[in-house]
C-alpha cells in the first residue's frame, strides 16, 4: 500500500527542513563575517581587544535575522494556504537552524584561535577567545522573523479592502439601498429596472396642488 502524505503536512515538513538546512551555510557566512580577535591585546590584558565579542553576536543576529525574512516570504508565497504545519515547521527548522549555524561557526573558527593562544592561557582566556553565540536568545532570531513575516502576510491578504474576489464583483456599497439600488441623479434612486423618483423611493405619493385635477380641466357647464 503506496504511502499517502497530506499536502498541508508535506509543505510544513519542507519547510522545516529548509530552515534546518540553510543553517549550514549560514554557518560558514557567520565565520567569514564575523570579526576578529586582536589575540596579541588579549594576551597584554587589553579589555578593547574583547568588546568584539558584541560585534560577533550582532552579526550573527543580522544573518539569522535576513534568513527568516527569506523564508517567511517563501512559505508566504508556496505554502500559504497549507495550514497549520506550515508555521510549525518554520518556527521548528528555524530553531534547528540557528543552531546548526552557530555550531558551524563555531567549528570553522574556534580551532584556529584556541591553536594561536600560549600553553599556559588561563581558562577565562580561553573562554572568551572561543568564538560562539554569547547570548543564546539570539537563536531565536531566525524563526521569530520567519514567523512574524508569515502572518503579517496573512493578515495584509486577508483583510476584506485588498482581497480580490474571485468572480470579480464590487465590494457591495455602503450607500445603496436595501435592494441593491444606487443612488442616481437629483436624488433619484436607481433600481434593477430602471431609475426611480424620491416618491417611490421612499413609498410616499406627491399629493396634487389645490385647485387641478388629476383628470385635466373641467369643462364649462
Amino acid at each position: 500500500m503506496p504511502l499517502v502524505v497530506r499536502p498541508d503536512l508535506l509543505a510544513g515538513l519542507i519547510c522545516a527542513v529548509a530552515m534546518v538546512v540553510v543553517g549550514f551555510p549560514l554557518g560558514l557566512l557567520w565565520a567569514a563575517v564575523a570579526p576578529h580577535l586582536d589575540i596579541t591585546g588579549a594576551l597584554h590584558g587589553n579589555e578593547s581587544a574583547f568588546a568584539v565579542q558584541s560585534d560577533i553576536d550582532a552579526r550573527f543576529a543580522m544573518i539569522c535575522a535576513i534568513a527568516g525574512l527569506v523564508g517567511g516570504l517563501l512559505a508566504f508565497w508556496r505554502a500559504r494556504d497549507a495550514g497549520f504545519p506550515v508555521p510549525l515547521g518554520l518556527a521548528a527548522g528555524g530553531i534547528g537552524g540557528a543552531l546548526i549555524a552557530g555550531w558551524i561557526g563555531h567549528l570553522r573558527r574556534s580551532p584556529d584561535l584556541l591553536h594561536s593562544l600560549p600553553p599556559n592561557a588561563s581558562p577565562v582566556l580561553v573562554d572568551l577567545v572561543d568564538l560562539r553565540v554569547r547570548a543564546h536568545g539570539l537563536y531565536l532570531v531566525m524563526p521569530v522573523v520567519a514567523l512574524g513575516v508569515f502572518v503579517i502576510g496573512l493578515w495584509a491578504t486577508s483583510r476584506p479592502g485588498r482581497r480580490s474576489r474571485a468572480d470579480g464583483s464590487r465590494p457591495p456599497d455602503p450607500f445603496a439601498g436595501p435592494d441593491g439600488a444606487e443612488p442616481g441623479p437629483a436624488g433619484n434612486a436607481k433600481g434593477p429596472d430602471g431609475p426611480k423618483s424620491q416618491a417611490d423611493a421612499t413609498g410616499l405619493q406627491t399629493r396634487p396642488a389645490s385647485g387641478s385635477r388629476p383628470d385635466g380641466p373641467r369643462a364649462p357647464d
